[in-house]
């Protein structure tokens, strides 16, 4: 089994709230309730995405390893 990662630049800050997404647990690359795609913490994935995930919704990814998390 194949284990998916991030393959961009290591992400820096939360685009919601300017965060380091390296101090928390996760982060995900997903698509704000205006429809605009970002990384986001957990907090502000929860607040300005509806916390979904999916196809056309956004993945989520471990800080540390860089790993994707889940499907």
């Amino acid at each position: 089994m194949t284990v998916k990662k991030w393959e961009g630049t290591w992400p820096a800050s939360c685009d919601g709230c300017e965060e380091r997404l390296v101090d928390m647990k996760y982060f995900c690359d997903a698509k704000d309730n205006k429809g605009r795609w970002g990384l986001f913490c957990p907090n502000c994935h929860f607040i300005l995405c509806a916390g979904r995930l999916g196809p056309g919704y956004g993945q989520k990814y471990d800080s540390k390893s860089l790993e994707k998390i889940g499907g």
